[in-house]
């Protein structure tokens, strides 16, 4: 089953807006005409604009008939034509992530990518996923998951992304280019976001955190926390 349904449902009706209008204006000037020639009350005006109401009458008749053969031969294909055009997966996914508010943005979707965005998504949390090989992406867009198929680094990206809507970001990259220019691209765009890095190389911490990251977790560091806690009982009763 796939989430997010409402926010679906609401893409939908924005890129389907010009069928809705097109409705619209057709019960609003039926109304009209059943009102003003027809000297109905607007109420039974109205009823009888949308079709809820019978009222036997050339008026009726030439109104069904452009209604049922023209007007909604055009709305229904432009319902259908949008449907169809947007069943393109990676658009879908893309335009879904678009819409993602208070969210956890993950750039990387390596090992500790793919374990934070299983958490997030089992959480029901909202998120959205950057990473460039769509081969990898592949389950996530068939199931119909948030992600964008494209290169962090650029600006553009975080900002289809939703950064100025992110309650964090999580860099998990093995890239260090693109920890550095993520950090600085994302603080810029929102100066509250919180944003933790993934590093593998210790003398880039500092320069992280100059340029914004909230927290740098070293790989070695936590490697070496990790162990030690573990070999320092046996080298005490060795001792």
């Amino acid at each position: 089953m796939q989430r997010f349904p409402w926010i679906r449902i609401r893409i939908f009706v924005r890129q389907s807006r010009w069928g809705f209008v097109l409705l619209g204006l057709w019960f609003f000037m039926g109304t009209l005409a059943f009102h003003y020639i027809e000297k109905l009350r607007p109420a039974d005006a109205f009823l009888s604009a949308v079709y809820l109401r019978v009222y036997p009458s050339p008026l009726w008749e030439l109104y069904t008939f452009w209604g049922q053969c023209v007007l909604f031969g055009i709305v229904i294909s432009i319902f259908i034509l949008q449907a169809l055009q947007h069943y393109n997966p990676q658009e879908g996914c893309r335009m879904l992530a678009g819409e993602m508010k208070d969210h956890v943005i993950i750039v990387g979707y390596g090992h500790l990518g793919a374990r934070i965005v299983e958490h997030l998504r089992q959480a029901a949390r909202a998120y959205v996923l950057i990473d460039k090989d769509p081969v990898a992406l592949e389950d996530l867009i068939r199931a119909g998951e948030p992600v964008l198929v494209d290169d962090a680094k650029q600006d553009s990206t975080l900002i289809e992304a939703g950064i100025e809507r992110a309650q964090a970001v999580i860099i998990t990259s093995n890239s260090i280019e693109t920890a550095l220019l993520v950090t600085k691209h994302a603080r810029e765009r929102n100066k509250n976001v919180t944003i933790v890095v993934r590093c593998f190389l210790d003398e880039f911490v500092e320069i992280l955190e100059s340029l914004g990251a909230n927290e740098v977790i070293s790989s070695s560091k936590s490697a070496f926390t990790e162990i030690a806690a573990r070999i320092t009982p046996t080298t005490n009763a060795a001792r």
